[in-house]
C-alpha cells in the first residue's frame, strides 16, 4: 500500500502540482533552438525586453492543456518583437521530440530541448513541477515564479500586464534595403562605379544600359524593371566597384541597381545616369563653379579670367599615390606666391567628403581651396574627364590646357611646367607679419598724453611679440591699461586677425634724438619693426614704402604711397575684387561693399594685407 501511494503522489507532481521557481535573478545561458539560432537570455534582457520562460515536457498533460494559451498570449503580446520575448524550455526531450511538439501547438518562439541544454538549465532553475512559467525583468530579477494557473491566454496577458508590459500587434520585421551608386570615373568607353548597400540590403543586382536598350531587354524578357534586374543584372553584396568597358563614346547611359532584404523582398531601382566622354581629349578646360571645404565659392573662369593661370591637383582621399606629391604641391603653392601672383593653386577630390577632405587639409598643411566630393568635386573630374590619380594639370587664363597631366608629379615636373609658359616665382606675401596702422603718426613730446599705435597681426597664426625694448629708457609703454617702462625685453601675444593697442609716452625734452629707439620683433620669420623717433613723430615698419589704414578697415581704407599707379585688390582666394589708378600718394577706398574676411592690395610693387570687419 505504501508504494502505491508513492507512485500516485509522483504522478501528482509531475503533472498538476505546483512548485515555484525559488530563485530571485536569472542565470545566464545559451543554448540552440531546435531550428539552429542561438539564444543567449543576457543578450536578450540587455535590449531591454522580458522574457517568458515556459519550462515543460512532451508528455506532461497540463503542458498541453496550457501550451495553447500560452501561444495564443504569444500573438496578442507582439510575437517576440516588443515587451516581452518567449522562451520554452524542455527538461528531457530530445529535438526530435520538441520538433514534432513545436508543429502540433503552433509554436513560433524559440523551443529548447532537453539534449540541446534544455536539461541543465531547468536544474540551474531548480523546476521541480511542469509546466512552470516565469517572468524575467531586463534588469535580471525574476519577478514571476510561477505563473499559474492558466486558464485561458488572457491569463498569461493580465499578468503581464501588471509589469507594465502591455500587447501589440504582430508585425514582420520591417527592412529597408538600399544601395547607393557612386560614380568614380568616366570616359570614353570605360565607366567605372562603387555600390554600397546599407544594412537591410542582404543582396543586389545591377547593369549599365542606354534607355532604350533597357526598354529593348524588358520587352524581351516580359518582365518589368525591378524584375528584369534581379533576374538578368550582375549579383552584388556587400560594396564592389565595378567597370563597365566596350562602351560608346559621347553616349548617355543609365546604371540601374536593384536591393533586396533578407527575404528576398526587392526594394527601389536606383539608377544613376552617365554620359562617356567624346572621343580624343579637348583643348578647352570646362568652366565650373563649386564650393570649398571652408564655404568658398571657387567659379574657375573668373579666376582665369582675372589674369591668373590655374593649377589643379586631382587626388583621392585614402589613396598613397595621392598621398606621394602632396609635399611637392605645397612647397610649389609657397613658390609661385601662395596664389597671389601669376597661377592660383586649387586641390580636387571625386571622392572624398568635406571632413574626409580637413583630415587631408591638416595632414599635409594645404594652404589653397579644396573642392570635395560635397562641394562638387565628383562631376567636375566627371565633366573634364579626369582619368587616373593623381592629375595635375596647369590650365592657362584663355581657358586651353598647358599641361593636362604633369607626371611625374614631382617639384621638378611642376617647375618645369611653369617655366614653359613664363610664370614667375614670387615670396609668399602673407609671410609679412606684424604691420603697424598708419593712423598712428604725429607722436608729441609730451610726457603727460599717451599716444596709441595698433600693432596688427595679419599672418595665418598667433604671434608673440618677444621684445618690447626701449635701450634708451627714453619711452613707456601702457599695454592693456599698465604702465610699463622697457628696461627690459617683454612679451605680449596678439592671435591671428586681431590687434593690440599701444600706448607711448615720450619721456624726453628734445626732439633731437637718434632713430631705432625701440625695435619690435615677434617669433614669426621677418618680423622685426622699428619706431622711430623724428619730427614729426612717425611709425613705419622696416619693409614697407606704402602704407595703409586703418586696419581693420569698415567703410574705408586709405593707402599711402609715392607712385602708388595701379592699385588692386584681391580677396582671399586671390581673386580680383577691385582696380584702381592712383593719381597722387594717396588714394582712398571704398570697403562697404567688402564681406568680412582678409584681403590683399598690390601697388607700387608691394603686397599689403589687410581686415575688413563691419
Amino acid at each position: 500500500m505504501k508504494k502505491l501511494i508513492t507512485f500516485i503522489l509522483a504522478l501528482a507532481i509531475g503533472f498538476g502540482l505546483k512548485a515555484q521557481c525559488p530563485l530571485t535573478q536569472a542565470v545566464d545561458f545559451t543554448a540552440t533552438d531546435v531550428h539552429g539560432t542561438e539564444v543567449h537570455l543576457f543578450d536578450i534582457l540587455d535590449g531591454g525586453q522580458y522574457v517568458l520562460v515556459d519550462f515543460f515536457f512532451v508528455n506532461c498533460g497540463p503542458c498541453q492543456i496550457a501550451t495553447p494559451k500560452v501561444v495564443e498570449s504569444y500573438y496578442a503580446m507582439g510575437c517576440n518583437q516588443h515587451d516581452v520575448f518567449y522562451i520554452e524550455i524542455s527538461d528531457r526531450d530530445s529535438d526530435a521530440a520538441c520538433l514534432n511538439w513545436v508543429n502540433n501547438y503552433g509554436v513560433e518562439y524559440p523551443t529548447i530541448s532537453g539534449a540541446a541544454g534544455g536539461s541543465g538549465i531547468s536544474n540551474t532553475y531548480q523546476i521541480g513541477a511542469f509546466p512552470t512559467v516565469i517572468l524575467i525583468a531586463p534588469d535580471r530579477s525574476i519577478v514571476i515564479n510561477d505563473l499559474w494557473p492558466i486558464n485561458n491566454a488572457q491569463s498569461v496577458i493580465t499578468a503581464l500586464e501588471q509589469h507594465g508590459l502591455q500587447q501589440h500587434d504582430c508585425n514582420g520585421a520591417t527592412y529597408d534595403p538600399q544601395v547607393s551608386i557612386t560614380v568614380d570615373q568616366v570616359l570614353e568607353t570605360e565607366v567605372t562605379a562603387t555600390f554600397t548597400p546599407n544594412e537591410d540590403c542582404a543582396s543586389y543586382a545591377y547593369t549599365l544600359a542606354t534607355e532604350a536598350e533597357i526598354q529593348e531587354w524588358m520587352g524581351i524578357a516580359g518582365l518589368d524593371l525591378p524584375e528584369y534586374l534581379w533576374n538578368h543584372g550582375m549579383p552584388g553584396s556587400g560594396v564592389i566597384s565595378n567597370t563597365f568597358s566596350d562602351l560608346t563614346p559621347n553616349t548617355e547611359y543609365v546604371i540601374y541597381a536593384v536591393p533586396a532584404d533578407i527575404d528576398g523582398n526587392l526594394g527601389e531601382v536606383v539608377q544613376e545616369p552617365v554620359t562617356t566622354t567624346p572621343s580624343g581629349p579637348s583643348d578647352i578646360m570646362p568652366d565650373f563653379t563649386a564650393t570649398d571645404i571652408d564655404g568658398n565659392e571657387i567659379h574657375l573662369y573668373d579666376i582665369l579670367d582675372a589674369g591668373q593661370a590655374v593649377l589643379i591637383n586631382f587626388f583621392l582621399t585614402g589613396d598613397p599615390y595621392s598621398e606621394q606629391p602632396m609635399p611637392d604641391m605645397t612647397e610649389a603653392y609657397r613658390l609661385y606666391g601662395c596664389n597671389q601672383n601669376d597661377v592660383f593653386f586649387m586641390e580636387i577630390s571625386p571622392n572624398g567628403h568635406d571632413n574626409e577632405c580637413q583630415t587631408w587639409v591638416d595632414q599635409f598643411g594645404v594652404q589653397y581651396p579644396t573642392i570635395s566630393r560635397d562641394g562638387g568635386g565628383n562631376q567636375i573630374a566627371q565633366d573634364i574627364p579626369v582619368g587616373y590619380y593623381p592629375t595635375i594639370m596647369l590650365i592657362r587664363p584663355d581657358h586651353t590646357f598647358a599641361v593636362r597631366d604633369i607626371y611625374p608629379p614631382t617639384l621638378e615636373y611642376i617647375i618645369n611646367a611653369m617655366n614653359a609658359e613664363g610664370y614667375e616665382q614670387y615670396a609668399c606675401p602673407f609671410e609679412e607679419t606684424l604691420t603697424f596702422s598708419e593712423d598712428t603718426v604725429n607722436i608729441v613730446d609730451n610726457q603727460y598724453e599717451i599716444n596709441w599705435i595698433t600693432v596688427y597681426n595679419n599672418t595665418a597664426e598667433d604671434a608673440i611679440v618677444t621684445s618690447i625694448h626701449d635701450e634708451y629708457e627714453y619711452l613707456a609703454f601702457n599695454i592693456d591699461g599698465e604702465d610699463i617702462y622697457c628696461y627690459e625685453p617683454i612679451e605680449i601675444s596678439i592671435p591671428q586677425g586681431e590687434s593690440k593697442e599701444l600706448g607711448i609716452v615720450c619721456n624726453v625734452v628734445a626732439k633731437s634724438i637718434v632713430p631705432d629707439i625701440v625695435t619690435l620683433t615677434s617669433n614669426l620669420p621677418d618680423a622685426s619693426f622699428v619706431v622711430m623717433l623724428e619730427e614729426p613723430w612717425s611709425v613705419n615698419d622696416n619693409t614697407a614704402s606704402v602704407s595703409l589704414f586703418p586696419n581693420p578697415a569698415n567703410d574705408f581704407m586709405t593707402l599711402k604711397g609715392e607712385n602708388l599707379g595701379t592699385v588692386r585688390v584681391y580677396n582671399a582666394l586671390g581673386q580680383k575684387v577691385d582696380e584702381y589708378e592712383a593719381n597722387g600718394s594717396e588714394l582712398r577706398i571704398n570697403t562697404t561693399g567688402y564681406e568680412n574676411g582678409v584681403y590683399v592690395v598690390k601697388a607700387d610693387e608691394k603686397t599689403l594685407r589687410f581686415v575688413v570687419k563691419h
